[in-house]
């Protein structure tokens, strides 16, 4: 397990890593294809073959200690099973202590605790969203950017192809370089005192309508180097706040909650790209043409931007509203009352 002031700095090795790793794959890729060493089939193939490398690779490397795993888990468990216990009646919990005592082998019941601690588990972690408001931002943030990322990323290079001539195709060399400047943002970051959740409203409403706007002039303009431009901007500012969501969040739970979150988030982000690509991609929904897909997918971060703005405005209005002298005395004579009765 990672010590929590370790968090940014695990969090940008590991992007970064990615991130290399793809832009080598880039590089090697535009190489092939560009001086005819090898076709798309022969692409297809390497990944193929890199795939069937890395399994028994990653199979010898050394598990994770379960056992610690599972006693954080566990614990985690259990204490939200007795928090639900002491609410319930003496009578409740001895007709399941009876219905234990007549249940199948020790066995059988030791799964059925360890499925019962899991599921009071998930519950109590979902609670998580509700204690800390900073997880629930950057959660947010997380689910609803990634799922327009993986819509560009997804669609990019079908855009590009409305722009391009045969001497203009150098798809390969622009994700090159952006991978490349992508491990260097991520890597970069551990050096980078910020504290990333103070403004974090301003900055993901701002870097939201950034995005909207870039992608807006990609989905009309017609220069295939203009737009490789566009998309490695907005690729950047995607990764530099990624990683600083990872560590913020990160930072904020231990480390038996952080895998649940991270992997909650990134499931509403496919969950919400299935449903985006079914409206407006696939056959059965609009099926736009791919720059008013583009122009659709502006739209959407102009959306999260706007979200973003109308927390910040609830959050002045709240302030501004406390702050009004009739509103400070009605407060110091309701606190003078409390006191006054007890």
């Amino acid at each position: 397990m990672v010590d929590k002031k370790y968090y940014k700095l695990v969090s940008s090795y590991t992007r970064a890593a990615t991130l290399t790793g793809r832009f080598f794959a880039y590089a090697l890729a535009q190489f092939l294809i560009s001086f005819n060493y090898g076709s798309y089939l022969l692409l297809n193939q390497i990944s193929f073959g890199a795939v069937c490398v890395i399994i028994p690779i990653a199979i010898a490397f050394p598990p994770i200690t379960k056992e610690i795993i599972d006693s954080k888990v566990e614990s985690q468990g259990k204490k939200a099973v007795d928090d639900m216990r002491q609410k319930e009646t003496s009578e409740d919990s001895s007709d399941k202590t009876a219905k234990a005592k007549d249940s199948g082998d020790a066995k059988t019941r030791d799964i059925k605790e360890r499925m019962e601690e899991y599921s009071h588990f998930i519950l109590h972690e979902l609670k998580i969203f509700k204690r800390n408001k900073n997880v629930l931002k950057w959660s947010i943030w997380w689910a609803l950017t990634s799922c327009g990322f993986y819509q560009i990323t997804n669609y990019v290079q079908s855009l590009w192809a409305t722009m391009q001539i045969i001497s203009d195709n150098f798809n390969g060399i622009t994700e090159c370089i952006n991978t490349l400047i992508g491990a260097m943002i991520s890597f970069s970051l551990q050096y980078i005192n910020k504290d990333w959740t103070v403004h974090d409203e301003l900055i993901l409403s701002i870097t939201s309508i950034i995005i909207a706007v870039l992608l807006i002039i990609m989905s009309q303009i017609k220069s295939v180097i203009i737009a490789y431009i566009l998309y490695v901007i907005i690729t950047a500012i995607y990764t530099l706040l990624m990683t600083a969501a990872c560590a913020t969040i990160a930072s904020e739970l231990n480390s038996a909650s952080y895998g649940f979150v991270f992997g909650l988030n990134t499931f509403v982000a496919l969950l919400l790209e299935t449903a985006i690509t079914f409206a407006f991609a696939d056959k059965h929904g609009f099926a736009l043409p791919i720059r008013e897909q583009f122009l659709v997918y502006g739209g959407y971060f102009a959306i999260i931007a706007l979200i973003f703005v109308i927390i910040i405005c609830s959050q002045y209005i709240i302030r501004w509203w406390r702050n009004q002298p009739d509103n400070t005395m009605h407060n110091n004579i309701s606190s003078c009352d409390n006191s006054t009765y007890h």
